[in-house]
């Protein structure tokens, strides 16, 4: 149906959601009449009612109200909606006044015991559809989405003020999933706000994967042993939330309701009566629109222009001066005087509680400071206090630090307060000049130099390289990021963006950046209005974050490791990225030929193996070869057939040269894709990469690399060879290559204190060939290459739990005789299984395992009765501190190695870290002085019960070391 189909048809309102929505519109400035009441919620209400009047012209309309009491779903889950908060006062005192306007106008108001709104709309409005009219439902609930049908849509409150109609393809266009499945995408991602579980893990990205794979819930839970790794295990521990949750999210069409069209008729609406009564609560804008309305000219009943004046909102009236304070929540200035108070950190109480029934809007004293004197002030009373605590956040044109213009920033030193400092106003500021940039520079140094100071960020990374390039060039003061604090206290979190810890940990929801700043345009476009309100709450956020954070470090004893480690390597890991690494274009060019010559070679032999041309990209077109034409074992199914991924290749390869050639084919590809085609454009035009490093991007503390990804370059492969070989030092440098040496055994030597592992090492043997000697029972001079391959392979799988099915496909042998290796290796290693036992009981006991240097990683599942899901988070237990202590010590040996070249006066850069390798440049003529203090360095970094080794390269190329 189009729109003018609608034009007879019913129009539903979910009343609540409209109310406390217009509420909350204006919670920063709520909106009072003469008596001081509020009537925020009246006004929002009706303004929106006049307009959906006015656009639409509805021939009927109803208003659906929830119960006053509890509802089925209560009986169902005594939980359900137990985490919201108490609807506020102010706002409940509005809901019957509004109902009494409604229905004084003659709009029907509708509600039913035992039944949500949402339930009395869907069976009126399905009613309504079964009558062959058409129904549109004023709403923003997700819920309503799965009524949507040719016959049934949504008006949706539009960003940028009016209704967006929301029709069944606007369903899948905004969630990725028809109306039909909307209950079904529900029950997988659950609701907090209704605090409907959902299946604990699953968020959207991945419920629309599996729904787009298996088609529906049930579907998915008739093949949820198809679906392996972590998730499934989630899948299959959240079955009966995903079935419960979709009992409480199913709408009822059974509610004892009429879909009575006579009464619902806008004919006679009274628009003058709700004129008057809106009048009487003193909402007097939205009376005006309803008494000079056509329908109700003729029943003003006294009203008068002089009695409907403009609504004013409750403020403070001018007194002069040039400050400017702005509202969080609305963007619109006050005027106002104001005055500079810079203070000590305040002391915040923030709930432990991490669930939010409905976010609030943040509000705060949010000014601008355009006055270079003002900010000469601030920057002089921060300074005068002993040891200076202050949030920072810039904005800027781009998002690449390194040549991003600083359009602004803000500062906090309380909660709920924070200024802005423009350096740029997409206004002008009508005329009023804005502080210079050079006395902005100035300032900043002033505050950034002083070593005692302690300067709060969110991604201090960022704005780290932003005033280095922006030329506050000497940062010496203390970085505390709150990114990297969210993330120590909860490594596996999915998202440390400031937008989801203020929502997740503060109950907060900040002002969107898209909403605020157009699609073609930059910070520096937009209004002073505007840019105040959105920059101050970031520097505001990030100190409120920091009171939590700093306060939940100190109670898990992690506030040393974050002060002491991970902040003071942060700013290494910025200039690092500043850095970059020099990069020859013409090497790559010359090994992209060769690998596109040697691709298309390949894909002529597979041509010729199989005997014609097909797709080798389409997964449908591989399965025909393999498993219909050369009739290869079929392994796990997915929804569009057998799976063609690596682990059934490589298992296929044994048997069948097709297999091994496309695993070839699709290695090459990715090489050529991924690196050597993409690598050359993103050089700078010095020539030289800079990678970003992800401090946050693991939970066992590792760091990642991305944008380019510069540590999944294939080490051992002749072909990652020749694209490290592109990377080279500048001319007159070398690059130094500083790798420990099976850092992650050494380690695991050290926790487990096994006598045979320990000696292995202490005595500089091949610890590979010594486990070899003792799990084959030979000389260690009489160890086959083979033997050693098989001990390397035990050695580093016994750390990720590697099962004899595992092993048994990795070394091509017998599942029995994988078992028996791994048995004589426990049975040789006796320490390390004991380590592995008392890691995984001190995990069941505390719910977390420890690194040597006390990060903490939460397990989820370990206590776990599901045997899957239990056995995942054993060997996560137990690789955590493996992993997590060497990443730890990678960190230290960065930090002292950057501290004892400085102190030397070596001109020795950092470049690159990629896992347990560092890469360093330095002028050709110090060389061999920084290897040496790189070496001893990082070797006596930390002291274990078995020796640490480094293994030191020179050369002019990435790809000569190794």
């Amino acid at each position: 149906m189009e729109q003018q189909d609608f034009q007879d048809s019913l129009y539903i309102i979910d009343s609540y959601g409209l109310i406390y929505r217009a509420y909350y519109a204006f919670i920063g400035r709520p909106l009072t009449n003469k008596n001081g009441e509020n009537v925020s919620a009246v006004f929002g209400f009706f303004r929106n009612l006049k307009a959906l009047l006015d656009t639409y012209h509805p021939r009927y309309l109803v208003a659906a109200f929830d119960p006053i009491g509890p509802t089925f779903r209560h009986q169902m889950y005594k939980e359900y909606k137990a985490t919201r908060q108490k609807t506020p006062e102010d706002l409940h005192a509005q809901i019957p006044v509004i109902e009494t306007i409604l229905s004084e106008m003659g709009i029907p108001v509708i509600r039913q015991d035992g039944f949500e709104a949402d339930d009395v709309i869907a069976t009126l409005a399905t009613q309504c559809a079964n009558e062959g009219k058409g129904c549109r439902i004023l709403s923003a609930d997700k819920d309503l989405m799965q009524l949507v049908s040719d016959k049934i849509q949504i008006l949706k409150p539009g960003k940028t003020g009016g209704w967006e109609i929301v029709r069944a393809n606007g369903v899948e266009a905004e969630w990725g999933v028809p109306p039909e499945k909307m209950l079904d995408l529900l029950s997988l991602i659950g609701d907090t706000a209704d605090n409907v579980p959902g299946v604990a893990g699953v968020g959207i990205k991945t419920a629309l994967k599996l729904l787009a794979e298996y088609g529906s819930l049930d579907e998915i839970y008739n093949h949820e042993e198809e679906i392996t790794g972590a998730l499934g295990n989630k899948i299959r521990n959240g079955k009966d939330a995903a079935f419960f949750s979709r009992d409480l999210i199913r709408l009822r069409y059974d509610v004892p309701v009429t879909c009575n069209f006579d009464c619902f008729l806008t004919e006679s609406l009274d628009y003058a009566k709700a004129a008057k009564l809106l009048m009487h609560h003193g909402v007097l804008a939205v009376a005006k629109q309803f008494a000079t309305t056509e329908n109700g000219s003729d029943k003003t009943q006294g009203l008068s222009g002089a009695e409907i004046q403009e609504q004013k909102v409750s403020g403070t009236e001018s007194t002069g001066g040039t400050s400017l304070v702005f509202s969080a929540t609305s963007g619109v200035a006050e005027d106002g005087t104001s005055k500079t108070v810079v203070g000590a950190e305040t002391d915040v109480s923030f709930p432990e509680d991490e669930e939010f029934d409905t976010l609030r809007k943040n509000s705060g004293e949010y000014r601008a400071v355009t006055q270079e004197s003002e900010l000469k002030d601030i920057i002089d009373g921060l300074l005068s206090q002993d040891k200076p605590t202050v949030a920072f956040d810039c904005e800027t044109d781009g998002l690449d630090p390194r040549c991003a213009r600083l359009v602004g920033f803000s500062l906090s030193w309380s909660t709920g307060k924070a200024v802005y400092i423009p350096l740029v106003s997409g206004d002008g500021l009508l005329g009023t000049p804005l502080p210079k940039k050079s006395f902005v520079t100035e300032q900043l140094q002033r505050l950034f130099k002083r070593e005692d100071a302690r300067v709060i960020m969110h991604n201090g990374k960022f704005d780290y390289q932003v005033l280095k390039s922006n030329g506050v060039e000497k940062i010496c003061c203390f970085i505390w990021d709150t990114m990297v604090a969210g993330w120590l206290l909860e490594p596996d979190r999915s998202s440390y963006s400031l937008e989801s810890l203020a929502a997740g940990k503060l109950g907060l929801e900040t002002i969107s950046y898209k909403d605020i700043v157009p699609k073609d345009k930059t910070f520096a476009d937009i209004s002073l209005e505007t840019a105040v309100p959105y920059a101050s709450e970031d520097a505001d956020l990030t100190w409120q974050l920091y009171v939590l954070f700093k306060s939940r470090l100190e109670k898990t004893n992690l506030l040393d490791l974050f002060e002491t480690l991970e902040m003071p390597v942060m700013p290494i890991l910025a200039e690092m990225e500043y850095k970059g690494i020099h990069i020859e274009k013409e090497e790559l060019a010359e090994y992209g030929k060769e690998l596109s010559a040697s691709i298309e070679s390949l894909r002529k032999e597979i041509y010729d193996l199989v005997g014609y041309e097909f797709n080798i990209a389409s997964t449908k077109q591989l399965q025909k070869v393999l498993f219909e034409d050369r009739k290869l074992p079929t392994g796990k199914k997915t929804k569009s057939g057998y799976s063609t991924d690596t682990e059934v290749l490589e298992r296929l390869a044994l048997i069948d040269p097709v297999p091994k050639k496309i695993l070839e084919y699709r290695g090459k590809t990715k090489l050529l894709s991924t690196y050597v085609e993409s690598l050359g454009t993103l050089a700078d035009k010095e020539q030289r990469i800079h990678t970003s490093f992800i401090q946050t991007g693991t939970a066992t503390g590792r760091l990642s690399s991305r944008d380019p990804n510069l540590q999944n370059i294939p080490v051992r492969e002749e072909e990652g060879r020749r694209i490290r070989t592109a990377f080279t030092a500048s001319p007159g440098n070398v690059l130094i290559s500083a790798d420990y040496s099976q850092i992650e055994l050494v380690i695991l030597a050290h926790l487990s204190g096994d006598k045979g592992l320990c000696a292995a090492f202490t005595s500089g043997m091949d610890v590979h060939k010594a486990t070899a000697a003792l799990i084959f029972g030979v000389p260690a001079e009489n160890v086959t290459p083979d033997m050693r391959r098989t001990a390397k392979t035990i050695n580093f799988g016994v750390m990720y739990g590697m099962s004899a099915f595992r092993l048994s496909n990795e070394l091509g042998i017998p599942r029995a005789q994988a078992q028996s290796f791994i048995d004589k290796y426990f049975t040789t290693y006796a320490d390390i299984q004991m380590f592995k036992e008392e890691t995984i009981s001190f995990a069941e006991k505390k719910g977390y395992v420890e690194t040597l240097m006390g990060r903490r990683r939460y397990i989820r599942g370990i206590n776990s009765r599901n045997k899957l899901e239990k056995s995942g988070a054993e060997r996560i237990a137990v690789n955590t501190p493996i992993q997590g202590s060497a990443a730890d010590i990678v960190k230290k040996a960065m930090l002292k190695v950057t501290e004892t070249l400085t102190t030397k006066h070596i001109p020795c850069d950092l470049l690159l870290q990629v896992h347990d390798e560092l890469i360093f440049e330095c002028p050709e003529t110090v060389a061999h002085e920084a290897t040496k203090i790189i070496q001893d360095a990082m070797e006596h970094v930390i002291t274990l019960r078995v020796p640490l080794r480094v293994s030191v390269e020179v050369g002019p190329r990435w790809g000569d070391f190794h």
